[in-house]
């Protein structure tokens, strides 16, 4: 039963840490659908600025091409950066889990060992116990 027990609970942090590190892993994927979220945004919007080219000078439409394109390139920066600050922030957060993690375990088994070692004292109590009484109807 302690074994069954020890073994439970092991399995129990066990999913909890495949569940939370698949919640970090995730984090890549929203980044890369982000990051094709404002790629569309700036397709659409060049698109847009192609179509204007023949209602609007074409020196005009540039400019507003090129002020585009560098708010683009500014957005794009940003968002590395806090991807990249976001993403560092995460790996710590996981190391922390981990050695919270590990430390859990360790308290589990060190639990688990005392409780076998008490529950191993008392049986060799009983035992000396159940000797002891024998012995002494024995003489009685």
């Amino acid at each position: 039963m302690i074994d069954q027990s020890r073994r439970a609970m092991e399995t129990g942090i066990d999913a909890q840490r495949a569940a939370v590190e698949t919640w970090f892993g995730s984090f890549e994927s929203a980044k890369s659908v982000q990051k094709s979220g404002v790629m569309l945004s700036k397709s659409a919007i060049e698109a847009s600025l192609d179509g204007m080219t023949t209602m609007f000078p074409e020196e005009s439409v540039a400019e507003l091409e090129a002020a585009v394109d560098e708010q683009f390139e500014a957005a794009d920066e940003i968002h590395e950066d806090a991807w990249r600050s976001f993403l560092e922030g995460l790996d710590e957060a996981e190391a922390t889990y981990d050695e919270m993690t590990e430390m859990q375990l360790e308290m589990l088994a060190e639990s688990f060992d005392a409780f076998e070692q008490l529950q191993s004292d008392a049986a060799e109590t009983t035992e000396e116990v159940v000797a002891s009484a024998e012995e002494m109807a024995e003489s009685a």
